[in-house]
Parts: structure tokens; sequence; C-alpha cells
């Protein structure tokens, strides 16, 4: 065995764990991305299913079908913390006109199944916030680890300049939270469109 053999094999493990580093600032750097993005989807989705709960509440709807959706948003809004003017039914003059007993039916279940979409937006954000989050701080611990093990000089300084990006990207806001010694401490959830 010559001396030159440990070296490479050195070099070798230096070179994949500085492939760790950058897989993993590439892992949050994604992470990031597409959580931004499914976010804003998420969060017109919630916006259109409350527009549509919206139309659908205000039509005349009949006495019983009429109270089941009311009660089923009082609810919903005492949960969400809405405030008063979106939890109140007001009259849409351009809404207005008699309906039958299973149009009412149907305007009702169309309520409900917009509401159902809104809260249902609302699960899928926290979600995506917890798979990402434990991508995010998974990347975070694999580069660390790797670290130590980066022994090549050149290897070290690139090592050193992804280990800064890392620490940036870590530092924003959509993932920053991930971060926190609580598990309590989480984004507040987009509960409220006020």
């Amino acid at each position: 065995m010559n001396a030159t053999q440990p070296r490479r094999a050195a070099l070798k493990q230096s070179r994949a764990a500085l492939r760790t580093i950058q897989l993993a600032v590439d892992t949050v750097a994604d992470s990031i991305r597409q959580l931004q993005r499914l976010r804003r989807h998420a969060h017109r989705g919630h916006r259109a299913a409350l527009a549509t709960l919206s139309m659908a509440r205000h039509h005349s709807l009949n006495g019983c079908d009429l109270s089941r959706v009311e009660e089923t948003v009082g609810k919903f809004a005492r949960l969400m913390d809405w405030p008063l003017a979106m939890r109140s039914r007001t009259r849409f003059e351009h809404l207005e006109r008699p309906l039958s007993e299973s149009e009412s039916r149907l305007m009702a279940n169309l309520a409900g199944s917009a509401l159902l979409v809104a809260g249902g937006m609302l699960d899928i954000t926290e979600q995506l916030d917890a798979w990402y989050g434990g991508l995010v701080l998974s990347a975070v611990a694999a580069a660390r680890s790797a670290l130590p093990s980066v022994t090549s000089d050149g290897h070290r300084k690139r090592a050193d300049k992804l280990m800064f990006r890392l620490e940036q990207l870590c530092a924003n806001t959509h993932i920053a939270w991930a971060f926190a010694a609580s598990q309590e401490v989480r984004p507040p959830p987009l509960r409220t469109l006020h």
C-alpha cells in the first residue's frame, strides 16, 4: 500500500461529504420554493371557497336550509375567529328570487361544500408546513453532520460557503419557524381574511 491511497480515500470521503452538504442546500432551497408556491395555491383555493360560500349562503334559502347553513357557518366562524362582518348574513338583491325546496337544498349543500373546502385548505397548509419543516430539519442535520468529514482544504472552502448559504436559507421566514426550540411555535395559519 503506497502513501497516496489513504490520501485518495480521504479526498474521496471529503468529496462525498461536500456532495451531502450540496444536496442539503438544494433540498432546503427547493423546499422553500415549493412551500411558497403550494401555500399560494392553497390560499387562493381558500379565498375562492369563501367567495362561493358567501354567494351560496346569501341566496333566499328556505327556513330549514338557512338555519342549517347559518349554524354551520357560525361554528366555523367562531373557530376561525372571523370578524362580525364575515359572520353575519346580509341580503344581496341580485341573488334574491324564490327557490324551490330542491334548489334551496342544493344551495345549502353548495355552501356546506364550500365551507368544507375552505377549512380543508387550512388543514392542507398546516400539513405542508409539517412535511416541509421535517424535510428541512433533516437536510440541515445531514449537512451539519457531514461538515466534519470535509477534510480537503479546497473542499472546506466550498463547504463553508455552502453552510453559510444554508444558514441564510434557514433564516427565510417561510421555513425559519421549523428551527424553533419548541414544537408549539408554528407559523400562524391563514385562518381569516381580514
